[in-house]
């Protein structure tokens, strides 16, 4: 009896999601569905590489063409995401839809320079990456966050923490309508605001005092990055010990760190990592001293 039930309820959904589409694609209503998968179809003359949705049991295709005016490489990384859309095509008898994002976008820009206000927590969608920088879209309008505003942490690379079409909750700290000198409009954004300060818990630390820490980060040229335990993201950065043993410095090892000094004007530790005899290949168990 549950099974019929089950395959009711499935029929109901689907029921609404075309009733949904068909809106979407009469008055540009912005719908949401996740990307499922990825095919290569043919769209009027040409071959056209597309994310395969499902909007409540409802296949439809985003054309790589239509997801944003980014040029993105692939589209491997999108599966598994949500992506607004209007619907452009039904085909009924064939049973799916053609998507746009790029007219979604635009709907959603003009209703959030209506509605946004500074202090407004929002979603931002990593569109693309440098090293220190990332490209955002905050419901259809762009924006760029500095790796200084996306975390109390230092992050060298932020193509090693991110990928596109990742999203994270962010707050709007500048926000100016467009206008006739700035048609684009200004908006301003900040992810570390929404964190607590790691460095508010430097008062359970002490100078001279010993401590362990957990690698979070091993970096060829920074050294070892660690996390002290019983702190929210207090983190130490230490030069690799000499003639340390390869199987300790490996991420989620935890090692002793040693406090010698805290700056509390530059906000900077200096500490020395000691390790244990047997994680010592030979020389000196010297620790080293680190600045973070």
């Amino acid at each position: 009896m549950r099974q019929v039930e089950q395959r009711y309820e499935h029929v109901g959904d689907e029921q609404l999601g075309w009733a949904d589409i068909k809106e979407s694609q009469r008055v540009k209503q912005v719908l949401y569905a996740e990307a499922i998968g990825l095919e290569t179809l043919t769209l009027g003359d040409k071959k056209e590489e597309m994310l395969k949705l499902n909007y409540k049991g409802v296949f439809g295709y985003l054309p790589k063409s239509r997801i944003d005016n980014y040029e993105f490489k692939g589209l491997h990384h999108f599966l598994g995401k949500e992506f607004e859309f209007v619907v452009e095509t039904v085909d009924i008898d064939g049973h799916w839809f053609l998507a746009d994002r790029i007219q979604a976008l635009e709907v959603s820009a003009r209703r959030f320079w209506k509605s946004a206000k500074v202090g407004q927590i929002v979603v931002g969608f990593i569109r693309g990456m440098d090293m220190s920088r990332l490209y955002l879209l905050v419901e259809g309008v762009p924006t760029v966050m500095s790796r200084e505003e996306v975390s109390y942490s230092y992050i060298d690379d932020m193509r090693s923490e991110f990928e596109i079409g990742d999203t994270l909750d962010i707050k709007i700290t500048k926000l100016e309508a467009p206008n006739e000198e700035n048609p684009d409009g200004l908006l301003e954004v900040n992810a570390k605001v929404l964190s607590r300060d790691p460095w508010a818990q430097i008062a359970d630390y002490k100078e001279g005092g010993s401590y362990t820490a957990v690698i979070t980060k091993i970096h060829p040229e920074h050294g070892v990055f660690l996390e002290l335990l019983g702190s929210s993201g207090l983190i130490v950065r230490t030069n690799f010990p000499p003639n340390a043993n390869p199987d300790v410095l490996k991420k989620g090892k935890k090692v002793t760190v040693k406090i010698l000094e805290i700056n509390h004007r530059d906000r900077r530790i200096k500490a020395i990592t000691i390790l244990p005899q047997r994680s010592i290949n030979a020389g000196s168990r010297r620790g080293v001293r680190v600045i973070h």
